[in-house]
């Protein structure tokens, strides 16, 4: 009986630790793709594309020169369609959808890929979407924001642009919890990873999700997600310091750095004015920094290991990654 006792015993701590015992053995992502474990992975994306020509024109030149990794379209603006053909010809870069519910520049507007009659807590007394995340978190439905979500995926599908990711135009999905609950539905119903980051983990777990609808196990979660802010005057100098300090912040694990693209031309000043933030000239900036020698020297000395969603896509990362 005492050896009977022993030997249960043991299986009962193996049975406590075997769990434990697997997930350490568990590859991180760094390590499904191919790299250390503590390897420093990092997304460069472009946001904004189809908002205008000179946003597009920009944001190709960047993938064609390497400076991006990602970029992210606007389904419902003027120039998607462009980003369609490109996208045909290009079959290998990156694009997911930047999914939109907000319109805000001051004279250049658009609305849903869904009919009017169809979202109206989205629409304005002008008819087009709200210029602010206020507006969508005030009168904003979780069915009117599903169902436009869903729109603009199958708009770009049915128009030949696959995507890769999606993510959200001003984080406007982030305003309730069931129009955030909505965000993650639309990733799973088309099989698609949406971004979010770890800060918004505990939020999601713990107030968000109604856990018959959603497969949790499925999030990616992004380590760390960098974004210029509006806190510093728009030259090169405060440009090449905060980029720079962006490098020397990313710790190991999966990282994305936000960029808006564009050249300050007549097009861009006029559909941006009295808008500097994420205007013309911030969109320059941007592309002058990523297309720099000097910028792209850095991430390697500092050994950055650029990836994109297609690699992400093709293996399956556990819950914590």
């Amino acid at each position: 009986m005492l050896c009977f006792y022993f030997k249960m015993k043991n299986f009962v701590h193996l049975l406590i630790f075997l769990p434990s015992l697997i997930f350490s053995q568990e590859k991180n992502l760094a390590e499904k793709l191919g790299f250390n474990a503590e390897a420093k992975l990092l997304i460069l994306n472009a946001d904004d594309i189809g908002v205008a020509n000179s946003v597009n024109e920009a944001s190709f030149r960047a993938f064609e020169s390497g400076s991006i990794t990602s970029g992210s379209v606007m389904v419902p603006c003027p120039w998607f369609l462009e980003v369609v053909e490109y996208a045909k010809s290009n079959p290998k870069h990156n694009l997911g959808l930047h999914l939109t519910l907000t319109s805000e520049w001051k004279n250049y507007k658009w609305d849903g890929i869904s009919s009017s009659s169809e979202i109206k807590s989205l629409i304005n007394k002008q008819g087009h979407f709200y210029i602010g995340n206020e507006g969508v978190r005030l009168n904003a439905t979780y069915e009117d924001v599903k169902r436009e979500l869903r729109a603009q995926v199958n708009y770009s599908i049915e128009n030949g642009l696959i995507p890769t990711h999606l993510d959200t135009h001003m984080g406007a999905v982030r305003v309730r919890p069931e129009i955030f609950q909505a965000y993650f539905e639309i990733g799973q119903e088309f099989n698609l990873p949406v971004v979010v980051s770890k800060d918004y983990k505990e939020e999601v777990l713990s107030k968000i999700f109604d856990k018959s609808k959603i497969d949790i196990s499925q999030i990616i979660w992004v380590d760390k997600i960098y974004g210029k802010s509006n806190d510093s005057p728009i030259n090169i100098k405060n440009w090449e310091n905060f980029y720079y300090g962006v490098i020397d912040d990313i710790k190991p694990g999966f990282n994305i750095l936000e960029l808006h693209l564009g050249f300050e031309n007549e097009e861009l000043k006029a559909m941006m004015i009295d808008h500097p933030h994420w205007g013309a000239k911030w969109r320059e900036l941007d592309l002058q920094i990523v297309e720099s020698e000097k910028f792209k020297n850095y991430l390697k000395e500092k050994n950055i290991k650029l990836i994109n969603w297609n690699q992400i896509n093709k293996i399956k990362i556990p819950n914590d990654q």
